[in-house]
């Protein structure tokens, strides 16, 4: 009897430590795979919507982000096609706990306007993103212990790949849409596979799915992604060209008086 007490203690007293966090999940793909680290980026991209298994919509774009952790994140897409969409621009400057500011340049009106706060919630060019998802993947792999809840929730296993899942709670209003968020992280890997987002009524709302990553330095960088809108059966697939990372994107790339210049 004094064994088997002695073992039951010795196992309680040492679990914890086998005990993965949430937190740990999320530092390990950050360690491993360099999510959400690099300081700027750009890539083309072409994304196509469909409404069930329809399509509905192709459109092109050059793609060119900074971020910091602790700072400002910018997105400036430029529209190379279709013709309808072709020389329209827009600019994502979303400052760490302040308001975003959110810009656009059409051919057809020749001018630049600022999107209202009302308006960031709409989707952005027909896609299953709005306007303030854009940098939702790279946001929320940011958040520290103050600005959101970090959990591990279990091991499961989604396409044959075995994962750790984790559950993001927001401290912030930074995505006042959503209400928190489920990421799949590989076991093996650390890479992330699936990011369900929640609304506020607590029912899962967009799905993301990276996908074929490769490594381009750092970074380990999935080449296409799926992100669906459940409720309406509505989806859209992103795909990834010619990325680069950490080029010194000047400031100047960033400025509204950029849109109307190109």
């Amino acid at each position: 009897m004094k064994r088997s007490y002695v073992l039951v203690l010795v196992l309680v007293t040492v679990a914890p430590a086998w005990a993965v966090t949430g937190r740990e999940v999320i530092d390990t793909a950050q360690q491993k795979n360099g999510f959400s680290t690099w300081k700027d980026r750009t890539l083309d991209a072409t994304m196509d919507t469909f409404a069930g298994k329809a399509p509905t919509r192709t459109r092109d774009m050059e793609i060119t982000e900074t971020t910091d952790p602790r700072g400002e994140h910018r997105t400036f897409i430029a529209f190379t096609g279709p013709s309808d969409v072709q020389g329209t621009r827009f600019l994502h400057l979303s400052p760490r706990g302040t308001g975003d500011q959110q810009w656009i340049f059409t051919p057809a009106s020749r001018r630049v306007r600022r999107l209202a706060e009302s308006q960031r919630d709409e989707n952005f060019f027909g896609a299953d993103l709005s306007y303030r998802d854009l940098e939702l993947l790279v946001r929320i792999q940011q958040w520290n212990d103050t600005e959101a809840t970090a959990t591990f929730d279990k091991e499961e296993t989604i396409d044959g790949k075995g994962c750790n899942v984790v559950t993001l709670v927001p401290k912030n209003e930074e995505f006042p849409s959503y209400s928190k968020y489920v990421l799949w992280f590989g076991k093996d890997d650390s890479l992330l596979w699936r990011v369900d987002v929640f609304d506020q009524q607590g029912t899962i709302f967009k799905r993301v799915q990276p996908r074929k990553y490769t490594r381009i330095g750092p970074y380990a960088t999935a080449m296409e992604a799926e992100i669906e809108t459940l409720p309406y059966e509505t989806r859209t697939v992103f795909a990834f060209r010619e990325v680069k990372y950490d080029h010194g994107v000047g400031d100047t790339m960033f400025s509204v008086s950029n849109l109307d210049h190109g």
